[in-house]
């Protein structure tokens, strides 16, 4: 099972090279294809969510808000 636990390590590990709106929403993606079948509905909501940056402007989180996004999924 992929948990919100992986997901915070995998996301706070992409931190280390730098916040890209681009390489953030490749990266949920990739981890979305890869653990499809063991993700869980909270996990795909926030996968989609960044997935979704690459569609515009309005779907984009800031460094910020991402770092939030990471300490929230921490934090339950």
């Amino acid at each position: 099972m992929y948990s919100k636990i992986d997901l915070a390590k995998d996301l706070r590990e992409s931190l280390l090279k730098g916040f890209d709106i681009s390489k953030v929403s490749k990266l949920a993606f990739d981890l979305y294809q890869a653990h499809g079948l063991e993700i869980t509905d909270p996990v795909e909501k926030i996968l989609l969510s960044l997935m979704a940056m690459e569609e515009g402007e309005e779907f984009e989180f800031t460094e910020s808000e991402f770092i939030d996004l990471i300490l929230e999924i921490e934090s339950v």
